[in-house]
């Protein structure tokens, strides 16, 4: 007669974290996040179930993929053949795969189910998988951002060489400005047959450096060749400038 002796053991439940939707480009390898909280240490025991429900049908999961002690098995789908791998590490409580070559085919929902035994209850997790081209693939969070920074640093670029532009015409304005040959001739002329006094304190023609200009003497040319003639007269000025 032999005596035996019960015991129960305490089971606590296994929590398993994936995406809710994931968009992938066709033709394009993809990474499926699986994550895991256990209580217990990582064995040799531990295992991870991916199985796949294809979109619009409403039948079972099917396994595509199993891993534990470190070794990967297939799944029974053919279109996943091959194209299933491990991509995790059970010590960092990660269970992903990797699937290849995605295609439209493989639209569906994807699970996710950890076992750490005695780890062994706990609800699996879903992953609604959308297949599309890539102009179909919505914009990242992270592409947003690297928009937006790129527009500011644009903006900003085109604010300062506008300022720069308005600072350099502002002192361009400040500059001295000469009067204009149309300017001169007429402040000579209101002066023919007159010494003209020193006038640099008043005429635009100076600059405030520019020496101090004499008086201005008006003469008649004649081109006729007569002596008595006055006929095609031009008028010629001459200048007498002082010396400083």
């Amino acid at each position: 007669m032999c005596s035996c002796v019960s015991g129960v053991f305490g089971v606590s439940a296994i929590e398993v974290f994936t995406p809710a939707e994931v968009f992938v480009e066709n033709g394009t390898t993809v990474t499926l996040s699986c994550s895991f909280k256990s209580r217990e240490l990582i064995s040799s025991s531990s295992s991870v179930t991916w199985s796949f429900l294809p979109e619009g049908e409403a039948v079972a999961f099917t396994s595509i993929f199993y891993y534990t002690g470190g070794k990967q098995f297939p799944g029974s789908v053919p279109q996943f053949e091959s194209r299933v791998e491990w991509a995790g590490d059970m010590n960092k409580n990660d269970a992903s795969i990797r699937v290849i070559q995605m295609q439209f085919k493989d639209n569906g929902t994807f699970s996710c189910d950890v076992k750490n035994p005695p780890d062994i209850s706990g609800q699996m997790s879903f992953t609604k998988v959308r297949v599309v081209m890539k102009e179909a693939l919505p914009q990242t969070s992270a592409a947003v951002i690297v928009g937006g920074v790129i527009g500011a640093v644009i903006g900003i670029i085109i604010i300062a060489v506008v300022t720069y532009l308005i600072i350099r015409r502002q002192e361009h304005s400040h500059d001295y400005r000469g009067c204009t040959s149309l300017e001169s001739v007429s402040s000579q002329n209101t002066r023919v047959g007159k010494k003209a006094e020193s006038s640099n304190d008043n005429s635009c023609c100076s600059s405030p450096s520019a020496p101090v200009q004499g008086p201005v003497i008006y003469a008649q040319l004649d081109h006729s060749g007569s002596k008595n003639s006055f006929h095609k007269m031009e008028p010629v000025v001459y200048a007498d400038i002082r010396k400083n």
